[in-house]
């Protein structure tokens, strides 16, 4: 593989951390109208959701095929992926490009791929107690997740290519991510932040920006945020050329700000050498 077709799969990565940051997965136990008994069946479903709909339809295109359906909510859309072929070919992209780390993330991805499983192996004309009881057991496991951000276990980092780490944190970055100014006593300050329950998502920004501090929140929120001119005029350059955000209005933002902190003129205390933030 040449050096651009290399960086070209590489970026794929982007979509994994933007899906990582927006995704819900769950078993759905749904009404069989088919059924005369009145009976139910479960059906896998992965959703993806954000306000950016042109975003949306080029993930749809990029990790199914087109096979999603994207709907409206109150504010964003939903791109749902329902039913077993469907799900089967999105685990499929995840498995080639997993997230680099995200314990509730890959949780949920596992315990999809396990209730999967446990619906393509049965050939039962009727659903035994045994795969029902799985299923059952796999939406709490998803509802706990979901709920409590308790992951099902700690998952190692298995990829450490800087480059596929900045795609992926790119991803998440348009995701959970934000940036702008804020007051601070009397002056406006710059920041860039993001703040979500996978907590070592949070310390893989952390570590390979080596800038800013990590807080810890209510509801178990972590929350890592810089605030320093020079830092924040750094990440912007790396989610704008480096690897680039997709998400219109993160880079309006990004723009912005960047805009704001090169035409601030310092005052002439300030001049002598004392930081602006």
């Amino acid at each position: 593989m040449s050096g651009a077709d290399n960086q070209q799969e590489t970026s794929l990565y982007y979509y994994t951390g933007f899906c990582v940051g927006e995704l819900s997965c769950s078993v759905l136990k749904l009404s069989n109208k088919k059924s005369k008994k009145e009976g139910v069946y479960y059906s896998p479903d992965i959703t993806i959701t954000n306000a950016d709909l042109s975003l949306l339809k080029e993930i749809n295109q990029v990790i199914s095929n087109n096979l999603g359906v994207i709907t409206s909510v109150k504010g964003a859309y939903n791109l749902s992926f329902r039913g077993k072929r469907k799900v089967s070919v999105v685990l499929q992209f995840f498995d080639r490009y997993p997230p680099i780390v995200g314990d509730l993330a890959l949780s949920k991805l596992n315990t999809v791929r396990l209730a999967l499983v446990k619906l393509e192996g049965g050939k039962e004309w009727k659903r035994s107690f045994s795969t029902t009881s799985k299923l059952e057991e796999y939406r709490k496991q998803l509802r706990n997740i979901k709920q409590n951000a308790t992951p099902l276990k700690q998952y190692s980092q298995n990829n450490f290519d800087p480059v596929s780490i900045g795609y992926f944190l790119s991803g998440v970055w348009d995701a959970e991510g934000s940036v702008g100014m804020k007051k601070n006593g009397h002056k406006q300050q710059p920041f860039v932040a993001v703040a979500m329950k996978d907590q070592t998502i949070i310390h893989l920004f952390h570590e390979y920006f080596e800038k800013g501090h990590i807080h810890y929140r209510k509801g178990n929120v972590v929350h890592w945020e810089c605030g320093a001119k020079r830092d924040v005029l750094h990440i912007i350059a790396i989610f704008t050329e480096v690897y680039p955000s997709k998400l219109s209005r993160m880079m309006d933002r990004m723009q912005r700000v960047r805009r704001i902190l090169n035409d601030y003129t310092p005052s002439p205390r300030q001049k002598r050498g004392e930081d602006i933030v």
